[in-house]
């Protein structure tokens, strides 16, 4: 084990800066038993020295328990996959990565692999395409996972004024975590493909292009959050927003519907049936309507929509954003088709008249939803 004195030399408690609650003495004393620590880790004097300028001492240990095992060189990956140096950085590049000193693994060799068989059954475009969703989809994963771990643990540990060994110990401990979480996301891929594949056929029932699904889509935003936003505290808006949206997946996912996105406080879902996605208007609706700082405004469209990578384009997604964006605070709009579908079932509808919007030629006949 290095002294304080080699700690020294080597310029590892250059940067030791004193506080009200810790005099330089102690901040000193703290940074000697976090190198230590560090180097009870595994960590050798000539790697901190290193590292220090890339990676702040204490969130070295928790960087390096995020490495994937068993690292390789660009050129060792390329021999062990079989691909080419362009056909690597492309794909990296769609996995949201930047390629420039990148740490390479062997583990990526299987998936590298997959990815080249799967360009004999699909076009190159497509396997790009669907590798840049799952590259995004890891990215939010990642930036979420990031973003728990700032506000609910590193965020109150430092307003009790922590040692550095304290905050790395405890992002060890978030990252060891995580690197279990990780290890589920197969399986759990697995039930969601699952699910997924029984939605698909049966939105594509009586559908004859295999790119074309018959889906309700329903958007739902929150009326007054943007004038809310220059008076509440980042805090009060976050927590409006964690609530929002938790109520938007759970809701969306007990009526069998998928949340396809979240843009700030508005929520696109997509159900097979129409009847499920009033229901799950309703069902949000019933949840904010005890907020008196936003209220929930919706529209819902039904018909076929294009699908790909995750998303859904065309007329019918247009037409459920726009009617939602002219319903009036805590009204939900239908279009035609959902009406069709759901009248005589267990909900009230009410015309609501013809209204001119965006994009669209002719005026377009809409009605209220409100629980029968």
């Amino acid at each position: 084990m290095p002294s304080a004195d080699e700690y020294a030399a080597a310029g590892l408690l250059d940067d030791i800066v004193a506080s009200p609650l810790r005099d330089a003495a102690a901040a000193r004393a703290d940074r000697v038993a976090l190198l230590d620590w560090l180097i009870e880790q595994g960590f050798t004097l000539e790697q901190l020295i290193a590292e220090r300028d890339a990676v702040p001492f204490d969130a070295m240990a928790s960087a390096r328990a995020a490495l994937p095992p068993e690292p390789c060189t660009e050129a060792e990956l390329i021999e062990a996959s079989g691909i080419d140096a362009e056909t690597l950085a492309s794909t990296i590049r769609a996995l949201g990565l930047n390629p420039d000193g990148l740490q390479y693994n062997r583990g990526m060799v299987g998936l590298l692999r997959e990815f080249g068989l799967a360009t004999q059954l699909f076009s190159d475009e497509e396997v790009l395409h669907f590798v840049r969703v799952m590259g995004s989809s890891m990215a939010r994963i990642a930036d979420a996972a990031s973003a728990l771990f700032l506000v609910d643990v590193e965020a109150p540990l430092k307003r009790t004024a922590p040692s550095e060994l304290q905050l790395a110990q405890i992002g060890l401990a978030a990252t060891q975590s995580l690197a279990t979480v990780a290890d589920s996301l197969g399986m759990l891929l697995l039930m969601h493909f699952r699910d997924a594949a029984a939605k698909m056929r049966a939105a594509r029932a009586g559908v004859d292009e295999h790119e074309v699904m018959q889906l309700a889509i329903g958007f739902v935003d929150l009326v007054g959050f943007t004038p809310l936003t220059a008076e509440a505290s980042a805090r009060q808006l976050l927590k409006i927003l964690v609530q929002f949206e938790g109520h938007a997946y759970d809701i969306v996912a007990d009526h069998g519907g998928r949340v396809v996105k979240l843009i700030g406080d508005e929520v696109m879902f997509v159900t097979v049936t129409p009847e499920a996605a009033c229901e799950i208007a309703l069902r949000m609706f019933d949840e904010l309507a005890a907020r008196a700082d936003v209220t929930p405004r919706g529209g819902l469209a039904y018909g076929r929509v294009l699908a790909h990578g995750g998303d859904y384009y065309g007329p019918v997604v247009n037409l459920a954003s726009r009617v939602s964006d002219i319903a009036v605070p805590g009204e939900i709009l239908l279009t035609e088709p959902v009406v069709a579908a759901v009248s005589g079932g267990a909900f009230g509808i009410e015309p609501a008249g013809r209204r001119m919007l965006k994009g669209f030629d002719a005026p377009v006949p809409l009605w209220s939803l409100a629980p029968a």
